[in-house]
């Protein structure tokens, strides 16, 4: 009974419903990456990226957003990686990284590749 009042009480403030909220909070947990135009690319980032926490950063987006591949320190300074996944989560993610505070990516090299079916996963290599 008190749940229903307050339900009612919170209503009037927002026009949205209990029903619209949890919808809107399930889209924005929902991956970006729809798998209908999939694509894969190799990523090679310079500038003040090992150190930083960039791979783990990387990790944690991609997994938000539904991405496969893999990422790694190069012996250059450079961090490599891998991305497989729609190209609006790949932008997203390049957009994310790219403004973290303590990341700071002068250039990027970027070559396209062909998809693999069979990755799953994203991991950090060594």
């Amino acid at each position: 009974m008190l749940f229903d009042f307050l339900k009612k009480y919170s209503e009037q403030f927002n026009n949205k419903t209990s029903s619209d909220i949890s919808q809107d909070s399930q889209e924005s947990m929902t991956p970006v990456s729809n798998g209908s135009d999939k694509i894969r690319c190799h990523i090679v980032f310079h500038g003040r990226v090992q150190g930083v926490g960039f791979r783990y950063t990387s990790y944690h987006l991609a997994e938000s957003l539904g991405i496969t591949g893999w990422v790694r320190n190069e012996y250059d300074g450079s961090v490599s990686c891998e991305l497989q996944g729609s190209s609006i989560a790949i932008d997203t993610l390049l957009e994310r990284i790219n403004s973290q505070r303590w990341i700071d990516i002068t250039d990027t090299d970027r070559t396209s590749m062909e998809v693999d079916p069979d990755e799953r996963t994203f991991k950090i290599l060594d």
